[in-house]
C-alpha cells in the first residue's frame, strides 16, 4: 500500500525513558505510527532486554521485538548535566514516557511539574506494576510476577497443574492502554492545548482483560477452574485429534442451538443433538467428558484437511491446532504482506508490520532496533553541541556513544 499522506503521528516527537517490554513496546508501536522516538538508554549497557539473548546477528530478539523504529541517545540519568540534556529534550517534545520503579525519577528531580515547567503541553506517561501509589507500588513487577498477582496462572493450564501464560501478557496488556491513553491525551491536547499526567498500572490493565471471570465470582460464588485447551463457558470448543493425527480446534457449541444442530449435523450424528445430556451449553459442560468421547470418536474417522472443509462448509468455526513452525509459514502472512525486513547497524532485521490498514497512510518501518548510543552524536548535534562538547560529555560520563553489540 502506498499514500502520499504522512503518517498520524508524523512530527510527535516521544522521549522514552522504558526499558523491558511494557514501555518499549508502547513506543514501538507509536514509531510504526510515525512518531519520533528517541530512546534513552545508559552509557555501557542500555536497556535490560539487550542482554537476554544475542541470536539477531548478535542482538537480543527482544530488543529485535521492540525497539526497531527509535534512535538511541545514551544518557546517565544520575548525572546533572544528563539530566539537563533531557530537560532540553522535554522543551520541545509531545511525549515522555517511562517506567522505572516509582520514586526513582522523583528521587532525581524528574517529575511531572518539572517537565511542565519547561513545556507546559507536555504528555507524561508513567508505567508501573502495580500504580504510584499504595502499599504496592515501589515493588518491581516482572510480568510472570504481575500474572501471579493477579491470579492470570491459577485460571491457566490443565486442571492437574497451572501454567503461566508463555507471552509477556501483562506488560502487551499495559504497552497497549498506555498506547490508547496517549493518544487519547494527544487528542485532548488538540481540543485544549493542555499536555497531562498518565498513569498506567500493569495489574489493573491485565485485570480488565479477564473477561467473564470475574464475574463467575461476582455472580456465580465460583472462581474459573483450569479446562486446559478446552472453553470455560463454551462445549465443544477445543482441540480434537483427526485420523491423521493431527488436531482440530472447533467452536460447535456457542450456547446456540441452530450452531449446536449445524455441528452435529457436520460429524453426521444428529443422534448427539437429540440427547438430554446435551441439549443446551449448560448440559454440555456438565457432561464435557462424555460429550468429548462421542465428538473424539467422529474426527478419528476423517483427516484434518477433510474436517477443516467440511466445517468451512457448514459455517462452524474451525482451524488447525498448528507448530509455530507451521504458524509462521501461515498463507496469511502472503496475504497481508505482514513481515517486513529494515536495515540495522548489524544488518537487515525482520519485524512485524503494524497490524491495523489505514486507507489513507501506510505503517512506517524505517529504522532497524538500534546499538546503544547509536544516535548519541547525531542527536546532541542536532541540540546544537560540537564534536568537542560531545566528546567533553563522554569523557565525564554523562553520555555514551555508539557501542558494540552487547554479548555480540
Amino acid at each position: 500500500m502506498s499514500s502520499a499522506s504522512p503518517a498520524g503521528l508524523h512530527g510527535i516527537t516521544v522521549i522514552d525513558l522504558t526499558q523491558g517490554v511494557a514501555g518499549p513496546f508502547c513506543t514501538r508501536l507509536m514509531s510504526q505510527m510515525g512518531a519520533r522516538i528517541i530512546k534513552i538508554e545508559r552509557p555501557g549497557g542500555g536497556d535490560i532486554i539487550r542482554f537476554w539473548d544475542n541470536i539477531v546477528h548478535g542482538m537480543c530478539s527482544g530488543h529485535a521485538w521492540v525497539n526497531p523504529g527509535k534512535e538511541s541517545l545514551a544518557l546517565n540519568l544520575k548525572d546533572e548535566k544528563a539530566r539537563d540534556i533531557l530537560m532540553e529534550l522535554v522543551a520541545t517534545a509531545d511525549v515522555v514516557i517511562e517506567n522505572f520503579v516509582p520514586g526513582t525519577l522523583e528521587a532525581w528531580g524528574l517529575t511531572y511539574d518539572a517537565f511542565r515547567a519547561r513545556n507546559e503541553k507536555i504528555i507524561f506517561c508513567r508505567i508501573s506494576g502495580f500504580g504510584q501509589e499504595g502499599e504496592y507500588s515501589t515493588r518491581s513487577a516482572l510480568d510472570l510476577i504481575v500474572q501471579g498477582e493477579t491470579g492470570l496462572i491459577s485460571t491457566n493450564g490443565t486442571p492437574e497443574e497451572p501454567a503461566k501464560i508463555s507471552l509477556s501478557l501483562c506488560d502487551i496488556s499495559g504497552a497497549m492502554y498506555a498506547t490508547v491513553g496517549i493518544l487519547e491525551a494527544l487528542f485532548h491536547r488538540e481540543r485544549t492545548g493542555r499536555g497531562q499526567e498518565i498513569q498506567v498500572a500493569l495489574f489493573d490493565s491485565i485485570m480488565t482483560w479477564t473477561g467473564y471471570f470475574p464475574y463467575m465470582m461476582w455472580y456465580g460464588g465460583k472462581a474459573p477452574v483450569r479446562v486446559g485447551l478446552h472453553h470455560h463457558t463454551m462445549a465443544p470448543y477445543g482441540p480434537y485429534v483427526a485420523a491423521d493425527g493431527k488436531q482440530v480446534i472447533v467452536a460447535g457449541g456457542g450456547g446456540h442451538v441452530v450452531m449446536w444442530r449445524k455441528f452435529c449435523e457436520a460429524i453426521d450424528d444428529l443422534a448427539l443433538f437429540d440427547d438430554p445430556r446435551f441439549s443446551n451449553n449448560n448440559d454440555r459442560l456438565a457432561n464435557r467428558a462424555e460429550l468429548d468421547v462421542r465428538i473424539s470418536e467422529a474426527f478419528a474417522k476423517r483427516n484434518r484437511a477433510w474436517w477443516l472443509a467440511r466445517f468451512h462448509e457448514f459455517g462452524i468455526p474451525a482451524g488447525a491446532l498448528n507448530s509455530f513452525e507451521d504458524a509462521l509459514d501461515h498463507q496469511r502472512f502472503r496475504d497481508r504482506d505482514l513481515i517486513k525486513e529494515v536495515q540495522s547497524a548489524v544488518g537487515p532485521v525482520k519485524v512485524f508490520d503494524f497490524p491495523p490498514r489505514l486507507s489513507d497512510v501506510a505503517a512506517v518501518n524505517r529504522l532497524g532496533p538500534p546499538l546503544v548510543g547509536e544516535h548519541t552524536a547525531a542527536i546532541l548535534a542536532e541540540m546544537g553541541m560540537d564534536s568537542d562538547a560531545v566528546a567533553a560529555l563522554v569523557a565525564h560520563g554523562t553520555v555514551g556513544l555508539i557501542e558494540e553489540v552487547a554479548n555480540g
